[in-house]
Order: structure tokens, then C-alpha cells, then sequence
């Protein structure tokens, strides 16, 4: 496992033209949750959306650091695959936990908190399609 994990590392690290860096994926996940809030504008309760998208894309934005500095820790570690089942059941479980606090607590907008939670991948995924539109209109290989 750690092999294949050395070896994904390695092949992303001569792209100099991608966009998907992680600071770009948070620049587009705290985007995305402005879009977000925007939208509570026009679909509900602008508060309520604005607490549960603020609530969620904190936790999303944190979830990711958090993501981001172990799993070079379970590369290096002896047992990878376990390293990283337990940190993924820990991230499991503190979404859990956010969308459990923002169901009780009856002012956050518990779609707000959800779409705050799915704004990293989102913003992962548009980042991937702008990169995929920059690449096709260059010629370049993706």
C-alpha cells in the first residue's frame, strides 16, 4: 500500500500547470459556500442557510487540513491501511457529530450545514472541470 501511495505522490509532483492544488480546492470550496449562501437568499431563511453553510464549510475546511497532513503520515507509517481506516472513520465520525449539532440547534439551517459539508469535494470536482476546459482549449494532455 505504502508503495502505491509513494508512487501517486511522485506522479503529481512534475505538474506544474494543474490547478487542483489544495489551496486552489479551498479557494473553490469557500467560493462555493458563498454561492451557497447566496442561494439561502433566494430558497429560505438567509440566516439559518448562512449558520448551517459557515457550520459546515469550517468543519469541511478543517476536515481536509486534516486529511491533507496525515496521509503523508500514514505513507511513512508501517501499517498505511490501517492508519488511514481509522483517520477516515474519525472524519466520518466528526460529520456526524456537525450535522447531529446542527439538527438540535434550531437555528441552523440543516441544508445549509450539509451543502457546507459537501463544499470541498465540489470544489475539487469543478476545479478538475476547469482544469479539463484549460487543457482541452491548449491541446494539452490532461
Amino acid at each position: 500500500m505504502s508503495k502505491i501511495l509513494n508512487q501517486m505522490m511522485n506522479e503529481y509532483e512534475g505538474e506544474e500547470d494543474s490547478i487542483i492544488t489544495p489551496r486552489n480546492a479551498r479557494i473553490a470550496a469557500v467560493l462555493l459556500c458563498i454561492v451557497f449562501i447566496l442561494g439561502g437568499l433566494v430558497f429560505g431563511d438567509f440566516f439559518k442557510t448562512a449558520k448551517g453553510v459557515f457550520l459546515g464549510g469550517a468543519v469541511a475546511q478543517l476536515l481536509f487540513r486534516q486529511h491533507e497532513l496525515t496521509i503523508g503520515k500514514s505513507i511513512k507509517s508501517a501499517n498505511p491501511q490501517s492508519m488511514t481506516v481509522s483517520n477516515y472513520l474519525m472524519r466520518l465520525l466528526i460529520r456526524g457529530v456537525t450535522l447531529f449539532v446542527a439538527i438540535q440547534n434550531p437555528d441552523v439551517g440543516i441544508i445549509g450545514c450539509i451543502l457546507g459539508l459537501l463544499s470541498v469535494p465540489y470544489g475539487i470536482y469543478a476545479l478538475a472541470f476547469a482544469d479539463w476546459i484549460i487543457h482541452r482549449k491548449t491541446g494539452k494532455e490532461v
